[in-house]
């Protein structure tokens, strides 16, 4: 039985079932599986459909990325103008490379297939933390196996949004990190500067990510002796700033506008404390608030804020059980069932189980649109949930390499619970 030593811990890790040839077989044929369902999906797509939806967020990626990139203004016929542009730069310039490289379907094609081996890649990621924590291969083959046939990573890396680079970047990350934890021997700061560089590339594709590294740097205080931790997460912190600083120094250069990885928090603070019921009607209903048409830029940042404050103030209570209501609404949601057409697969199931509950009528369900499709969705998600939820009781007793997972999944609760 083989065994790793953490560093500043004294316990000794078993090594039940290393990594193999065999292992490592199987692993490829995962990974290509995976691969294969990606662009047999993401290629049956339609390109030109996503120039068709007018007010969609792809077409807002591609013509601001197009213009980022070229400086020209998109034939699509959406105006641009980068001075306002509010989303980090990563993604607009991914979607915006390729458009600019090739014609416009040719382009949308490149895309897909760029992001499903994006796609794979995240599913090897997911191979190493979870054979990193376990110290078992079959949880790293579990783990990929997972990810490379659930029904939404394989749609998902066919569509013109972030979530796909997004969790690339998060993903490479954290395994760089990990794997850098998990060393015998010393551990080099040229490696760890690779993590601070993708830490600063997640933050780059969705500004949410901003104080994460923040929690790591903490991570190493409480791992390593106090000088080494502290020249370790100088070093982390320097490299990621260095990285968003230049999204910073771009602006401040062209635009003379201080931005720090994008805007849009002030906004969502007042979403979650008001409710969504569209982009127009947001905006109409701050309008109203503040009595005035809506201001441009910095100041109607301000406005979200002080009307946020506002709401809140004024009934406390009620903030908070909106956002707990709508946080346990989303993790009870899978993400990915309004990808089909037709009810809701939890109005059905609601409806029977307050009209009917009869096997008759349970059976009937399962002639509802795409119902076998939003069922596996929902099986995924909840086994993600459970699976999750195992995971971390079992990997208990090797928090030094467990927490940094944890820690995300609990600073994206605590980020969308606002």
């Amino acid at each position: 039985m083989q065994s790793r030593r953490m560093p500043g811990n004294r316990v000794t890790i078993p090594l039940r079932h290393p990594e193999t040839v065999v292992s490592r077989r199987w692993l490829w044929l995962v990974l290509a599986a995976g691969l294969a369902l990606r662009l047999v999906y993401g290629v049956a797509q339609d390109p030109a459909a996503v120039y068709a939806d007018r007010g969609s967020d792809s077409l807002w990626y591609l013509g601001n990325g197009y213009t980022l990139v070229t400086g020209l203004q998109p034939e699509s016929g959406i105006v641009v103008e980068l001075s306002t542009m509010g989303v980090p730069p990563v993604y607009p310039l991914f979607v915006g490379m390729w458009q600019a490289t090739l014609s416009p379907d040719s382009g949308i094609v490149a895309i897909r297939v760029t992001q499903a081996l994006l796609s794979i890649a995240t599913c090897y990621f997911a191979y190493r933390l979870a054979y990193r924590v376990s110290r078992d291969v079959r949880a790293g083959l579990l783990a990929a196996g997972a990810l490379a046939i659930s029904p939404v990573f394989v749609m998902e890396a066919a569509r013109i949004t972030t979530e796909t680079v997004y969790i690339f970047f998060v993903t490479a990350a954290l395994t760089a990190y990990v794997d850098w934890l998990a060393r015998e021997e010393a551990h080099p700061l040229r490696w760890l500067a690779v993590v601070g560089a993708l830490l600063g590339l997640a933050t780059l594709t969705r500004a949410v990510f901003l104080l994460f590294p923040v929690g790591l740097a903490i991570h190493l205080l409480l791992v390593f002796p106090r000088r080494a931790a502290l020249r370790y997460a100088v070093w982390l912190l320097v490299v990621y700033g260095a990285v968003v600083s230049t999204w910073t120094v771009y602006n401040l250069a062209r635009w003379n506008r201080f931005i720090i990885a994008g805007e849009g928090l002030p906004a969502f603070l007042y979403i979650g404390a008001t409710g969504w019921d569209g982009p127009s009607e947001v905006d109409d209903r701050l309008s109203q608030e503040i009595g005035a048409p809506l201001p441009e830029d910095a100041e109607r940042q301000d406005a979200y804020v002080d009307a946020a404050s506002s709401v809140i103030g004024s009934d406390p209570v009620g903030y908070l059980r909106r956002r707990a209501t709508e946080l346990v609404g989303a993790y009870l949601q899978p993400h990915g069932t309004v990808f089909f057409p037709g009810q809701s697969l939890r109005e059905l199931a609601g409806e029977w189980l307050r009209t009917d509950r009869t096997p008759a009528g349970l059976i009937a369900l399962t002639r509802g649109d795409y119902f076998w499709q939003k069922l596996a969705i929902y099986g995924f998600h909840y086994g993600a949930l459970i699976g999750g939820l195992a995971g971390m009781w079992l990997a208990r007793y090797r928090w030094r390499l467990a927490l940094p997972l944890v820690g995300f999944i609990v600073y994206t609760t605590l980020v969308h619970l606002l």
